[in-house]
């Protein structure tokens, strides 16, 4: 038998929301899965890059690019993928120190500094990667990730409607839409945006998250958001944002305390290595709550 789920106390249904709002207000300069690097289209490279794991595919340049570039713009990716912006930052400015006219190279530090929570800075990047190429569909898409964090919602369609035009298939695009139609009240063009990025990467832990953040945020569907979480996690199990924001889920509707547990440590565990302060700080104090709770036999009560 499936266990009850019962509505929380007010105060503590309360700052469970308060503590998800201002984790996701946040949550670019954190693991976010979404938007994620993309793979870039690839050349020959001058020479091996020596690595030893795979090395994410190398975009097209011209003039062909120095084997210092490509190691350069190859570490730099790396650095994205795992999430340890700053240092992803560094290799991309190098990248662009050595290859000024390659509009990729500005967009990879553009996604650095998104992630990092320096909006202003990317979208500057953003702005040059689309100078340099016009065509560049993922620089729109970003910048329209940039946009939306700095509450510019008109810009941010803009963006993503511009990245369609030029590639219709842009997961990021598609879920850049679905946040601004939610942002403004238009619940189904959202859904069917949400929808759309699940059916073209249906194996990308991102793109649920991001549609069960909008169950649950947008229409109150806990079901189909804890659905959507558990899909998150399955695809993408190295992410420690998808557990923090279950646990939260997990919470709101009362679920057994050690699933909740179980759930904040892991957040913490993965957030350890790259170091997220901000998750950080938001699922310690809330580990601590459900250890309480545990020890003394009680219910969850906000303090």
């Amino acid at each position: 038998m499936k266990p009850e789920y019962k509505p929380l106390h007010r105060g503590w249904a309360f700052m469970v929301s308060a503590a998800a709002a201002t984790f996701l207000t946040a949550a670019c300069s954190s693991a976010v899965p979404t938007p994620t690097p993309l793979p870039p289209e690839p050349i020959p490279s001058p020479a091996p890059v020596p690595t030893t794991t795979p090395a994410p595919r190398l975009p097209t340049v011209s003039p062909t690019p120095s084997t210092e570039s490509v190691i350069q713009y190859t570490t730099g990716y790396a650095y994205l993928s795992r999430g340890e912006f700053a240092e992803a930052e560094r290799y991309f400015t190098t990248v662009i120190e050595l290859e000024p006219a390659f509009a990729r190279g500005w967009d990879g530090r553009g996604q650095a500094r998104l992630f990092k929570g320096d909006y202003e800075e990317a979208m500057l990047d953003f702005d040059q990667a689309i100078s340099l190429k016009p065509s560049l569909a993922q620089a729109y898409a970003h910048r329209a990730f940039a946009r939306m964090a700095t509450r510019d919602l008109a810009g941010a369609r803009r963006d993503a409607e511009k990245a369609l035009s030029f590639k219709e298939d842009l997961i990021d695009a598609h879920i850049v839409l679905g946040r601004v139609y939610a942002a403004v009240g238009q619940a189904q063009e959202a859904l069917n945006s949400f929808d759309r990025a699940v059916a073209l990467a249906p194996e990308e832990g991102g793109v649920y998250w991001w549609r069960g953040r909008f169950y649950r945020d947008a229409l109150g569907d806990h079901a189909r958001a804890l659905a959507d979480f558990d899909r998150a996690i399955k695809f993408a199990p190295a992410q420690a944002t998808l557990y923090l924001d279950r646990a939260v889920l997990l919470m709101t509707v009362h679920a057994p305390l050690n699933l909740i547990k179980k759930d904040l440590e892991e957040a913490i565990s993965l957030a350890q290595d790259p170091k997220l302060p901000v998750l950080l700080d938001q699922a310690e104090p809330l580990l601590a709550l459900v250890d309480e709770a545990i020890r003394t036999g009680s219910a969850l009560v906000p303090r």
